[in-house]
C-alpha cells in the first residue's frame, strides 16, 4: 500500500525507485485496487526471469546441463517466496530483469568474439539505468562484467569503454543515495554499519535462508563457508566457479552492512549460487562418466530428476512447518477494509475528514491511511486513527465520518449507523 500510494501521489522524479514506481502507477491506472492483475504481471516477470537465468548460465558455462540445473534450482526457493507472492518486492523482480538483460547482452557479444557495438552498448546502458531505477543492488553490474572479461576473454583496456561508463554512472548514483535530504541512508533501515561483525552476522543470516536451515548459522562458520567456496573454485582452477562466486558475492555485498533483511533481497545474487551448484553437479557427472562419456546424457537426466525431487521436497517441507502468517494476514486485512469501506460509503466529499475508532492494523502502520486515499483516489482526504493519537479526542465534531471496528467488522457510526 505504501509503495502504491507514493507512486500514485508523487511525480516519478520524487519516487525513490522510479522504475518500480512506474510499474505501480501503470498497473493502478489499468487495474485500480484489484490485486489480481498486479500478481499476474509479477508472476509473468518471474517466469521471464527464469529464462534470463537459463540464458546467463548457458552463456557463462556453454553447457545445457549446467543451465538446466541452474534454472531448476532458481525456479523456486521457499525462503525467497516473497519475490513471487508479494507485489511489494516487484523492485527485486524488475532489477533482476534489467540487470541480467544487460549482462547477457554484453556476454553474448563477447562470446561471439566482439565487443558490443554502439546500438547494443546503448541498449545495455539503458537496461542498466532501468536496473538502478528498480533497486540499488544493481550497482554490482560493472563488477560482474569486469569479472567475466578477466576470466573468460582476452583482456583489452581499449575495449572496456562500456564497463567503464557503467562504473562511472555508479559513482554519482551511490553519492545521491547516501548524501542529501532525499538520501536513502536517512532511513535507519538503510544505514550501513561497516564492521566485521555486521558482515559476518549478515552472511550467517543469508546462509540460513539459502540453505533452508532451521537453526542459526554461527557468523564465524558462515564466513569460513563463503571463503571456502572461493578457495575450492581457486583450487580446482575453474573459471566458471570463480565467476559464479564473484556474482553471488558482488550482488550480495551492497546488503552485507545493512540492518536485518528478508531473504528476498538475495534474488539478484541467487543466480550466482545456482550457477555454482550446477557447475559442481555437472563436473561430478563428468568425473563419474570420464571413461564412458556415452552415458553422460542418461546420467544428466537422472541427476536432474533427483535434484528436482529433493529440492522440491525440501522447499515443500519448509512451507509446511512455517505457515507464514505475515505473508497472508496483511493482505486479508486490506481486502476486508477495502471491501467494507466501499459498501459503507461509496464516495467521500473532497477534503473530508475521516476517523477510525479502531482497526486491526498495528499502531506503527500507515496502511489504513494509504488504503482510504487509494481506494477513493483522493489525496485531499484526512485519515486519522485513534490508536495512533497521543491525545485521544473527547468528541468527534472535527470529523465528518467516523468508523468503528467491532466483532471483526467495520461499521459507520457517523453520520448515522450503517450495518
Amino acid at each position: 500500500m505504501m509503495n502504491l500510494y507514493f507512486a500514485w501521489s508523487r511525480p516519478l522524479s520524487d519516487v525513490v525507485r522510479p522504475v518500480g514506481g512506474l510499474f505501480y502507477r501503470a498497473m493502478f491506472a489499468v487495474a485500480g485496487f484489484n490485486p489480481v492483475p498486479f500478481r499476474m504481471v509479477c508472476l509473468a516477470i518471474g517466469i521471464g526471469n527464469m529464462g534470463l537465468c537459463w540464458w546467463f548460465a548457458r552463456l557463462v558455462s556453454q553447457s545445457d546441463r549446467v543451465a538446466a540445473l541452474a534454472v531448476l534450482l532458481f525456479a523456486f526457493h521457499s525462503r525467497l517466496m516473497e519475490v513471487w507472492f508479494r507485489t511489494a518486492v516487484v523492485y527485486d523482480l524488475l532489477c533482476f530483469t534489467f540487470f541480467y538483460l544487460a549482462a547477457c547482452l554484453y556476454i553474448d557479444a563477447r562470446r561471439r568474439g566482439r565487443m558490443p557495438g554502439t546500438v547494443r552498448g546503448i541498449v545495455i546502458l539503458l537496461f542498466f539505468l532501468c536496473a538502478l531505477g528498480s533497486k540499488e543492488v544493481a550497482i554490482a553490474l560493472p563488477v560482474v562484467l569486469l569479472a567475466y572479461e578477466v576470466l573468460f576473454e582476452r583482456f583489452a583496456w581499449r575495449g572496456l569503454w562500456l564497463i567503464a561508463t557503467i562504473a562511472l554512472i555508479d559513482l554519482p548514483y551511490m553519492y545521491a543515495k547516501t548524501h542529501g535530504v532525499n538520501a536513502l541512508t536517512n532511513n535507519p533501515f538503510y544505514r550501513s554499519e561497516y564492521s566485521l561483525s555486521r558482515f559476518a552476522q549478515n552472511w550467517a543470516l543469508f546462509l540460513n535462508y539459502l540453505l533452508i536451515l532451521t537453526k542459526a548459522v554461527n557468523p564465524g562458520v558462515a564466513v569460513i563457508v563463503i571463503a571456502g567456496l572461493l578457495a575450492i573454485a581457486l583450487a580446482v582452477r575453474s573459471r566458471q566457479l570463480i565467476f559464479a562466486w564473484l556474482v553471488l558475492f558482488a550482488c550480495t555485498l551492497p546488503l552485507l552492512f545493512l540492518p536485518y533483511r528478508g531473504a528476498y533481497v538475495l534474488y539478484l545474487a541467487y543466480t550466482g549460487w545456482t550457477l555454482y551448484a550446477a557447475v559442481c553437479l555437472v563436473a561430478a557427472q563428468d568425473w563419474v562418466t570420464r571413461s564412458q562419456p556415452q552415458y553422460r546424457t542418461v546420467l544428466a537426466c537422472v541427476v536432474f530428476a533427483l535434484v528436482a525431487w529433493r529440492w522440491g521436497k525440501l522447499n515443500l517441507h519448509d512451507q509446511r512447518i512455517d505457515p507464514r502468517p505475515w505473508l497472508y494476514q496483511s493482505q486479508a486485512q486490506v481486502h476486508q477494509m477495502a471491501d467494507r469501506m466501499l459498501a459503507l460509503e461509496p464516495a467521500f466529499s473532497k477534503g473530508a475528514r475521516i476517523l477510525f475508532l479502531d482497526d486491526p492494523f498495528g499502531t506503527d502502520e500507515w496502511t489504513p491511511w494509504f488504503i482510504v486515499k487509494l481506494l477513493y483516489r483522493d489525496d485531499t482526504l484526512t485519515v486519522d486513527r485513534i490508536k495512533m493519537m497521543d491525545r485521544k479526542p473527547g468528541e468527534w465534531s472535527n470529523w465528518q465520518y467516523v468508523f468503528a471496528f467491532r466483532n471483526n467488522r467495520y461499521t459507520l457510526v457517523k453520520p448515522g449507523s450503517r450495518q
